[in-house]
């Protein structure tokens, strides 16, 4: 007789044995194929030292594998090692924490980082960007899990325009909305090889089925339309309130400072999507009444025709869109921003966070005590008018790098008003900000152009109609600059090799001054990296700034030591500037480094400084010999050749 353990027990032996089949697959794809495994951070090599760097592709986890489309985080790179000099701040938030449309330093992270390099050039910020276009509080809070080991100093956030089509958004499955526990499940779920996998395979049979037109906003939004007081809508306000309170305890249980921003809009823009079911019969026809009057001035009629819509469809989007832009033009400007946010906030396709976004970020801050920094404030005391419009923004809601600026100048002043830099005071000085000007931010050529490519091609498709999208630089650049531009947002070019053809381009030009900046721009990111030290100091000589140069070719010595090129050049400048022996020291450098090696130009120019430093000390007989070298060398090297002529003077 077979006891009920036993029975029990073979009932249990097919999912034992599926649980053992499963795990040794799940090992297999661990050995073999590693590029399942996305971590947020990886460890690289980087200069020749061990640093960890932000995984671009670490996104996939939250994104379902029918989204064809997965964005990208910034691969930002920061030291493995954290020394006491370091002050390292992570930012978190969405697409215009990343900073989209621009790419390298026109955005809020780099900014904020320029600037407080500027006001304590004696410190080391490392300022790691993990916004992302598409994602919401959901994923934030996720990634800020995560970041935590890293020991952060500080955290800054920008986010809530993405909540209602982000990852589990308006989207959330019937259990995700009553348990949203299982939303972060989900996502360590996802990290097991085997459902990567699976993930992966999957998704390309998406990307060869949807061989069309691919865009983000519509495989994140799926055309979903939410009214502001639907249940959906409150799902997600709940859900926004619940993950940004979490948020703020997880730093404060950390001990790591936090500062949130609320966020804003273009309330100029016009609403992509209104519910016209209750006026139809006469929507269109009232509407082309309306922009006639318009047009005509007849701001009264036309008010009068929208107030009879309006009592039909009183949360009509682009009802109160017309109503505040007739306000409006009748210089009535507080009730224009009423009837504008009230648009915003009614427009079916929610890319815009909504007012009470901006209350929840508020309320939250305020329960938890955490700083709080008003954007949306500031940008209404900055537009004509206190109406935020294109003067800040590039289309519904991604500011220009003028606006970036002033928000990263925002974060700033709450940082030295906090004193959360500690040692460090500005002794009752005044904040000394950079400009809003492209070469103090180190905002290069490239990143602009980029920009105005990307945000044209966005603009072309859904959800935009008929929009007219401005560009800044590109159409005024040369063609060879714009093939550049275009290589590198087709992805034919990577951004180094960009940047890299785009300064040699002005270099040709005599455009020293962009050439800097671009290579600046580089060093901003990849403060280490010595070729790009070694290129500014090379720019910077051309334009007779040898103390510049000389800066940067010694920072390419220190970086790596084994490269003559700057060694040569600094030597030639030093001699310049009287310093012989130090000329000497480095020219010998260079001569070792050159040695039994095919390099004749270069060997013929070191025996010119040292020649050339020789005759500096008096010492001409070893100066006729090192030039006797160098035109061994080079037989018609001219500046070697002048120099012999002159040695002949000398016994």
């Amino acid at each position: 007789m077979i006891t009920k353990s036993k029975k029990l027990f073979f009932r249990l032996i097919p999912l034992l044995f599926l649980f053992l089949l499963l795990s040794i697959i799940e090992l297999l794809l661990r050995v073999f194929d590693p590029s399942l495994e996305s971590p947020l951070v990886a460890s690289v090599q980087n200069d020749g030292k061990e640093v960890y760097q932000v995984n671009r592709g670490a996104l996939v986890k939250y994104f379902s594998s029918d989204n064809v489309i997965v964005p990208e985080l910034k691969p930002s790179i920061f030291k493995k090692h954290k020394d006491a000099k370091v002050f390292r701040i992570v930012c978190l938030g969405e697409s215009s924490m990343f900073g989209t449309p621009y790419q390298m330093n026109a955005n809020i992270p780099a900014i904020l980082r320029k600037q407080l390099r500027h006001q304590f050039p004696d410190l080391e910020f490392e300022v790691i960007n993990l916004g992302a276009a598409a994602v919401n509080s959901n994923v934030i809070l996720d990634l800020a899990k995560q970041i935590v080991e890293y020991e952060p100093d500080l955290v800054v956030a920008y986010m809530g325009h993405n909540e209602f089509y982000g990852p589990d958004g308006v989207g959330a499955s019937f259990l995700e909305r009553n348990f949203p526990f299982l939303i972060p499940v989900k996502y360590r779920l996802r990290e097991l090889r085997i459902v990567a996998w699976f993930q992966r395979t999957l998704r390309s049979y998406a990307v060869s089925a949807n061989s069309g037109e691919r865009n983000l906003m519509k495989e994140v939004s799926r055309n979903n339309m939410v009214e502001l007081n639907s249940p959906d809508a409150e799902w997600v306000f709940s859900q926004f309130e619940t993950n940004l309170t979490a948020l703020t305890k997880l730093f404060k249980t950390r001990h790591i400072p936090l500062i949130v921003s609320d966020v804003t809009s273009n309330l100029m823009f016009p609403p992509f999507a209104s519910d016209s079911t209750r006026i139809t019969y006469r929507l269109e026809k009232s509407f082309a009444a309306v922009e006639t009057c318009f047009l005509e001035k007849k701001y009264s009629e036309g008010l009068q025709a929208l107030t009879t819509l309006r009592s039909i469809d009183p949360t009509n989007a682009r009802v109160n869109f017309w109503m505040g832009r007739f306000f409006l033009a009748l210089g009535k400007a507080d009730s224009a921003r009423i009837f504008l946010s009230v648009a915003r906030d009614n427009d079916l396709l929610k890319f815009r966070a909504p007012a009470r976004s901006n209350v929840i970020i508020r309320r939250v801050c305020d329960r938890e005590g955490i700083p709080c920094v008003s954007s949306d404030s500031l940008f209404n005391v900055l537009s004509v008018n206190g109406i935020p419009g294109k003067e800040l923004f590039w289309e519904h809601l991604h500011p220009t790098a003028r606006g970036y600026y002033e928000i990263a100048n925002l974060y700033l002043k709450k940082i030295l008003d906090l004193h959360l830099v500690p040692g460090l005071t500005l002794n009752g000085e005044p904040v000394r900000l950079l400009p809003f000007q492209m070469d103090s931010l180190s905002i290069c050529w490239l990143d602009l152009a980029f920009a105005d490519i990307a945000m044209r091609n966005l603009t072309k498709h859904w959800p935009f109609e008929n929009y007219e999208s401005r560009t800044f630089v590109i159409e005024a650049a040369d063609s060879a600059l714009q093939n550049i531009a275009f290589d590198l947002y087709s992805s034919k070019i990577p951004w180094s090799e960009g940047c890299l053809r785009s300064a040699m381009h002005f270099q040709q030009h005599g455009r020293f001054r962009d050439a800097a900046t671009t290579y600046e721009a580089l060093l901003e990111e990849y403060p280490t990296n010595y070729y790009s030290h070694y290129l500014l100091g090379f720019v910077y000589k051309e334009m007779g700034k040898f103390s510049n140069a000389i800066e940067h070719y010694s920072a390419a010595i220190t970086y790596n030591s084994q490269y003559p090129y700057p060694r040569i050049d600094l030597g030639l400048l030093e001699i310049n500037e009287g310093r012989i022996d130090d000329a000497i020291e480095n020219f010998a450098a260079a001569l070792r480094l050159v040695r039994g090696k095919e390099f004749p130009n270069e060997t013929a120019t070191i025996y010119y400084g040292l020649s050339a430093a020789s005759a500096n000390k008096g010492d001409f007989v070893s100066a006729k010999k090192y030039i006797d070298s160098s035109l061994s060398f080079s037989p018609f090297y001219q500046p070697a050749q002048f120099l012999r002529n002159k040695l002949l003077n000398y016994k």
